[in-house]
């Protein structure tokens, strides 16, 4: 957050509005005495000079976004309807107000590259360490208490699904299996 500075004080003729930074008995502006009253002026904040380390991070999100953003278009595609909005790597960004950070065909991606509550990665760790020693897929399926049941879009009421979190390395051989898989159902539709 920013630093607040402190309240300051001028002086503001009524008669003419003429400023004064010291209390003086007659205004400068219409030489009227009596006439200067006080303003106490509200305090703004200072935006704050970001560290090296915020920077850095920044920076890292950045590169992050923009990685999931390439890896989701080379496993799902381009989303035609927004081609003229989104970059090479599908990244919409905030300027739309869509406020996602990519779009691809299928999905719209959020990558957020924040810390996350340490029990958290512990669950992630010991099942990704667990679906290799069982040489199988990890799967982290999230179901919080205070998860909202239900979320409105389009002016519509939908149920709110739980979390499945899952490698972004399966989700882009699931995504590739899924369309191998329409387009042999699209090339028997063409043979009937």
């Amino acid at each position: 957050m920013g630093r607040m500075i402190k309240s300051k004080r001028e002086w503001r003729c009524t008669n003419c509005e003429t400023v004064h930074l010291r209390w003086e008995g007659i205004c400068r502006g219409c030489g009227k005495g009596g006439t200067l009253q006080e303003v106490i002026l509200t305090p703004t904040k200072v935006k704050p000079v970001a560290t090296v380390d915020q920077k850095a991070l920044l920076r890292r999100s950045k590169n992050s976004e923009r990685a999931i953003g390439k890896r989701m278009l080379a496993a799902d595609g381009p989303d035609h309807a927004f081609d003229k909005i989104a970059t090479s790597t599908g990244r919409i960004g905030h300027i739309t107000n869509i406020r996602v950070d990519t779009v691809s065909k299928n999905y719209v991606v959020e990558n957020k590259n924040r810390k996350i509550p340490t029990w958290m990665a512990d669950a992630w760790l010991l099942i990704n360490q667990k679906a290799v020693q069982f040489n199988k897929e990890a799967l982290l399926h999230i179901e919080p208490p205070n998860l909202p049941k239900t979320f409105s879009a389009e002016g519509q009421e939908f149920k709110l699904d739980t979390m499945a979190v899952i490698t972004q390395t399966r989700h882009e051989e699931l995504i590739r299996s899924e369309r191998e898989l329409q387009e042999l159902l699209e090339a028997r539709e063409v043979d009937k």
